[in-house]
Protein backbone atom coordinates (compact mmCIF):
# COMPACT_ATOMS: atom_id res chain seq x y z
CA UNK A 1 0.00 0.00 0.00
CA UNK A 2 1.63 3.82 -0.82
CA UNK A 3 1.42 5.96 2.21
CA UNK A 4 0.89 8.82 0.06
CA UNK A 5 -1.09 9.23 -3.07
CA UNK A 6 -0.58 12.86 -4.69
CA UNK A 7 -3.27 14.58 -7.20
CA UNK A 8 -3.14 16.78 -10.02
CA UNK A 9 -6.51 18.92 -9.77
CA UNK A 10 -8.15 20.39 -13.02
CA UNK A 11 -9.31 17.44 -15.23
CA UNK A 12 -8.39 15.05 -12.58
CA UNK A 13 -10.16 15.34 -9.73
CA UNK A 14 -12.71 18.05 -10.72
CA UNK A 15 -14.15 18.96 -14.23
CA UNK A 16 -12.94 22.33 -14.20
CA UNK A 17 -12.86 22.96 -17.74
CA UNK A 18 -15.91 25.14 -18.01
CA UNK A 19 -15.39 27.68 -15.66
CA UNK A 20 -11.63 28.23 -17.23
CA UNK A 21 -13.20 28.88 -20.14
CA UNK A 22 -15.55 31.24 -19.44
CA UNK A 23 -12.80 33.00 -17.31
CA UNK A 24 -10.53 32.68 -19.92
CA UNK A 25 -13.22 34.05 -22.72
CA UNK A 26 -14.55 36.48 -20.52
CA UNK A 27 -10.84 38.24 -20.48
CA UNK A 28 -10.12 38.12 -24.16
CA UNK A 29 -13.33 39.29 -24.54
CA UNK A 30 -12.74 42.59 -22.88
CA UNK A 31 -9.45 43.29 -24.30
CA UNK A 32 -10.74 42.91 -27.70
CA UNK A 33 -9.69 39.06 -28.67
CA UNK A 34 -10.95 36.18 -30.37
CA UNK A 35 -12.79 33.59 -27.92
CA UNK A 36 -12.52 29.92 -27.84
CA UNK A 37 -14.63 27.06 -27.47
CA UNK A 38 -13.94 24.95 -24.38
CA UNK A 39 -12.22 21.98 -26.35
CA UNK A 40 -9.82 24.51 -27.85
CA UNK A 41 -9.17 25.80 -24.23
CA UNK A 42 -8.19 21.97 -22.73
CA UNK A 43 -5.39 21.81 -25.04
CA UNK A 44 -3.62 25.02 -22.97
CA UNK A 45 -4.65 23.91 -19.62
CA UNK A 46 -1.77 22.00 -18.10
CA UNK A 47 1.03 24.11 -17.59
CA UNK A 48 -0.17 27.24 -15.80
CA UNK A 49 -2.73 29.93 -15.85
CA UNK A 50 -0.38 32.52 -17.21
CA UNK A 51 0.52 30.24 -19.56
CA UNK A 52 -2.84 29.42 -20.95
CA UNK A 53 -3.61 33.23 -21.39
CA UNK A 54 -0.22 33.87 -22.65
CA UNK A 55 -1.02 31.23 -25.28
CA UNK A 56 -4.96 32.43 -25.89
CA UNK A 57 -3.88 35.76 -26.97
CA UNK A 58 -2.83 36.05 -30.77
CA UNK A 59 0.67 35.87 -31.27
CA UNK A 60 0.93 39.48 -33.06
CA UNK A 61 -0.30 41.01 -29.66
CA UNK A 62 0.79 38.70 -27.09
CA UNK A 63 4.13 40.42 -25.30
CA UNK A 64 1.64 43.52 -25.03
CA UNK A 65 -1.28 42.43 -23.69
CA UNK A 66 -1.00 38.79 -22.38
CA UNK A 67 -0.73 40.16 -18.79
CA UNK A 68 -3.84 42.10 -19.00
CA UNK A 69 -5.74 39.02 -20.07
CA UNK A 70 -4.00 37.01 -17.14
CA UNK A 71 -4.76 39.89 -14.56
CA UNK A 72 -8.49 39.49 -15.94
CA UNK A 73 -9.08 35.82 -16.38
CA UNK A 74 -7.83 35.47 -12.34
CA UNK A 75 -10.41 38.36 -11.19
CA UNK A 76 -13.12 36.69 -13.25
CA UNK A 77 -11.92 33.19 -11.81
CA UNK A 78 -11.80 34.02 -8.34
CA UNK A 79 -15.66 34.87 -8.46
CA UNK A 80 -16.77 32.33 -10.49
CA UNK A 81 -14.14 29.13 -10.42
CA UNK A 82 -17.09 26.89 -8.84
CA UNK A 83 -19.87 28.09 -10.54
CA UNK A 84 -20.31 24.47 -12.88
CA UNK A 85 -16.94 22.74 -11.31
CA UNK A 86 -17.72 19.49 -9.61
CA UNK A 87 -15.48 16.39 -8.99
CA UNK A 88 -15.65 13.82 -11.86
CA UNK A 89 -17.93 11.06 -11.26
CA UNK A 90 -16.21 8.43 -8.41
CA UNK A 91 -13.76 10.77 -7.52
CA UNK A 92 -15.47 11.60 -3.90
CA UNK A 93 -16.62 7.99 -3.06
CA UNK A 94 -12.72 6.94 -3.95
CA UNK A 95 -10.89 9.75 -1.74
CA UNK A 96 -13.03 9.12 0.90
CA UNK A 97 -11.87 5.09 0.91
CA UNK A 98 -8.61 5.90 0.38
CA UNK A 99 -8.55 8.31 3.54
CA UNK A 100 -10.69 5.51 5.47
CA UNK A 101 -7.50 2.51 4.87
CA UNK A 102 -5.09 5.36 6.36
CA UNK A 103 -3.34 6.78 2.84
CA UNK A 104 -2.39 10.01 3.04
CA UNK A 105 -3.84 12.55 0.44
CA UNK A 106 -2.40 15.25 -1.57
CA UNK A 107 -3.13 17.95 -4.20
CA UNK A 108 -0.26 19.29 -6.50
CA UNK A 109 -1.59 21.46 -9.07
CA UNK A 110 -0.28 24.24 -11.47
CA UNK A 111 -3.71 26.55 -10.60
CA UNK A 112 -2.88 29.24 -8.56
CA UNK A 113 -2.50 28.63 -5.22
CA UNK A 114 -5.89 30.45 -3.96
CA UNK A 115 -7.92 29.22 -6.41
CA UNK A 116 -6.57 25.72 -5.75
CA UNK A 117 -7.44 26.35 -2.16
CA UNK A 118 -11.05 27.68 -3.29
CA UNK A 119 -11.78 24.69 -5.19
CA UNK A 120 -10.92 22.10 -3.14
CA UNK A 121 -12.24 23.56 -0.13
CA UNK A 122 -15.44 24.27 -1.91
CA UNK A 123 -16.23 20.53 -3.34
CA UNK A 124 -14.56 18.06 -1.30
CA UNK A 125 -15.05 18.03 2.49
CA UNK A 126 -13.20 19.42 4.90
CA UNK A 127 -9.66 18.18 5.65
CA UNK A 128 -9.77 15.34 2.69
CA UNK A 129 -6.24 16.36 2.02
CA UNK A 130 -3.36 16.84 4.45
CA UNK A 131 -1.96 19.18 1.86
CA UNK A 132 -3.26 21.53 -1.13
CA UNK A 133 0.02 23.05 -2.70
CA UNK A 134 -1.00 24.97 -5.77
CA UNK A 135 1.31 27.13 -7.82
CA UNK A 136 3.26 30.29 -5.88
CA UNK A 137 6.95 32.14 -6.26
CA UNK A 138 8.44 30.09 -4.23
CA UNK A 139 8.05 26.98 -6.28
CA UNK A 140 8.95 26.49 -9.83
CA UNK A 141 5.89 24.90 -11.88
CA UNK A 142 5.14 21.26 -12.79
CA UNK A 143 7.14 19.50 -14.26
CA UNK A 144 9.38 20.66 -12.29
CA UNK A 145 10.31 18.50 -9.49
CA UNK A 146 10.19 20.97 -6.38
CA UNK A 147 6.59 21.26 -5.19
CA UNK A 148 6.52 17.38 -5.09
CA UNK A 149 10.07 17.27 -3.08
CA UNK A 150 8.31 19.88 -0.87
CA UNK A 151 4.89 18.11 -0.05
CA UNK A 152 6.88 14.61 0.39
CA UNK A 153 9.24 16.11 3.18
CA UNK A 154 6.61 18.15 4.73
CA UNK A 155 4.38 15.16 4.92
CA UNK A 156 7.66 12.91 6.19
CA UNK A 157 7.03 10.54 3.14
CA UNK A 158 9.19 8.21 0.89
CA UNK A 159 9.55 8.60 -2.38
CA UNK A 160 9.24 4.71 -2.40
CA UNK A 161 5.56 4.92 -0.37
CA UNK A 162 4.05 7.94 -2.87
CA UNK A 163 2.10 7.80 -5.73
CA UNK A 164 1.39 10.92 -8.38
CA UNK A 165 -2.32 11.21 -10.33
CA UNK A 166 -3.13 13.29 -13.26
CA UNK A 167 -4.28 13.35 -16.51
CA UNK A 168 -1.73 15.12 -18.52
CA UNK A 169 1.88 14.96 -20.49
CA UNK A 170 3.13 17.88 -17.70
CA UNK A 171 1.86 15.13 -14.88
CA UNK A 172 3.36 12.53 -16.16
CA UNK A 173 7.13 14.01 -16.54
CA UNK A 174 6.13 15.71 -12.72
CA UNK A 175 6.12 12.37 -11.74
CA UNK A 176 9.32 11.21 -13.57
CA UNK A 177 10.86 13.90 -12.64
CA UNK A 178 10.05 13.64 -8.94
CA UNK A 179 10.74 9.67 -8.97
CA UNK A 180 7.34 8.65 -8.42
CA UNK A 181 5.53 6.67 -10.19
CA UNK A 182 2.46 7.71 -12.53
CA UNK A 183 -1.37 6.92 -12.96
CA UNK A 184 -3.11 8.56 -15.48
CA UNK A 185 -6.26 9.50 -16.05
CA UNK A 186 -8.58 8.99 -18.94
CA UNK A 187 -11.36 10.77 -18.20
CA UNK A 188 -9.80 14.55 -18.08
CA UNK A 189 -8.15 17.16 -20.72
CA UNK A 190 -6.15 14.48 -22.52
CA UNK A 191 -6.61 11.26 -24.62
CA UNK A 192 -5.64 7.67 -24.18
CA UNK A 193 -3.51 7.92 -27.03
CA UNK A 194 -1.66 11.05 -26.17
CA UNK A 195 -1.06 9.80 -22.81
CA UNK A 196 0.58 6.61 -24.22
CA UNK A 197 2.43 8.58 -26.82
CA UNK A 198 3.82 10.90 -24.05
CA UNK A 199 4.99 7.83 -21.58
CA UNK A 200 2.02 7.17 -19.51
CA UNK A 201 2.86 4.07 -18.20
CA UNK A 202 -0.79 3.06 -16.17
CA UNK A 203 -4.06 4.12 -17.16
CA UNK A 204 -6.87 4.06 -15.38
CA UNK A 205 -10.78 4.90 -17.07
CA UNK A 206 -12.71 4.70 -13.60
CA UNK A 207 -11.50 6.67 -10.54
CA UNK A 208 -12.33 3.33 -8.41
CA UNK A 209 -9.39 1.52 -10.46
CA UNK A 210 -7.32 3.77 -8.53
CA UNK A 211 -8.07 1.74 -4.82
CA UNK A 212 -6.63 -1.83 -6.86
CA UNK A 213 -3.11 0.23 -7.35
CA UNK A 214 -2.76 2.23 -4.10
CA UNK A 215 -4.38 -0.17 -1.59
Amino acid sequence: MYKLCAFDLDGTLVDTIGDLAASLNYALEKNGFPTYTVQEVSRLVGHSVSYMCYMAVPEAAREAHWKQVNADCDAHYAKHCCDHSRPYEGVLRTVSRLKAAGVTLAVVTNKPHRHAMHVVNELFPRDTFSIILGMMQKFEKKPAPEPLNFVLDYLGVDRADAIYVGDSEVDIDFARNTGLPCVSVTWGLRPRAELIEAGAACLIDDPEELLEIVL
